[in-house]
């Protein structure tokens, strides 16, 4: 009998060891060993239209929010040196209150798409052990904006609108950067777009992206670039 239940535990011990935790949307699924991407979204693939550019898997850790504090850190540290009123201050608050309020997972880098992955396994990892996100959604209708922008938030996507059109439709704060912004595309692509008069760039911006305006950085200020960098590569983060 203390054989068995010997046994018991240690069978036990091994299928939860390799419990792989999937919750899509709302619904929460759970594999008691690794599972192929394709055969986890098996379920719910034909539920609705689904729009696969603007699907992401994610990886629910403490990494992400280790890498959130450092973005808040740095931002404290750079607001210490400056006058409660003044404007590059009042932008970093609003900033920090903005990163503070993301909902964030460890973002997997890989296109989502339920189609392609059954036909091609390099589209078809495993998941292995551990506590997975996978977001599904119908073509948005919205595109994300944070940074320096006065009203941070969801904004009617415009079809072919650029990035340059997105800053000019809203309210920017003083300090905000007018030579480029970060887009970051649903699958999590992150790209410098340049909305400058003389060298703007004609990008359109898909749906259910995110648009960081950064803050301006003056020459000297590495720490401003270094700044603008992390949040942007934060952001990819975001689970929207």
């Amino acid at each position: 009998m203390r054989i068995f239940s010997l046994l018991m535990l240690i069978l036990f011990s091994v299928n939860t060891s390799a419990q792989v935790n999937l919750k899509i949307n709302n619904q929460q699924y759970r594999f008691l060993e690794p599972v192929r991407l394709a055969h986890a979204l098996a379920p719910v693939a034909h539920n609705q239209d689904w729009y696969w550019p603007a699907s992401g898997l994610f990886i629910v850790d403490e990494s992400v929010e280790e890498q959130r504090n450092e973005v808040i850190e740095l931002i404290d540290k750079l607001a210490i040196e400056l006058e409660p009123t003044d404007d590059r201050a009042i932008g970093l608050h609003a900033l920090r209150q903005q990163i503070e309020g993301w909902k964030l997972a460890k973002r997997v880098p890989l296109k989502v798409n339920y189609d392609v992955a059954r036909l091609n396994i390099s589209q078809n990892p495993k998941l292995l052990e551990g506590d997975y996100l996978l977001t599904l959604t119908p073509r948005p209708e919205v595109v994300h904006l944070s940074g320096l922008v006065k009203t941070p938030g969801p904004y009617k996507h415009q079809p072919a609108g650029s990035a340059y059109q997105y800053t000019q439709a809203i309210e920017l704060r003083a300090d905000a950067d007018p030579d480029f912004v970060y887009i970051i595309e649903p699958s999590g692509r992150l790209r410098n777009v340049n909305t400058a008069y003389w060298n703007r760039q004609y990008t359109q911006v898909m749906p259910g992206s995110q648009i960081f305006v950064p803050i301006f950085s003056y020459l000297l200020t590495p720490s401003l670039s270094e700044l603008n960098q992390k949040v942007a590569e934060l952001a990819v983060n975001r689970v929207l």
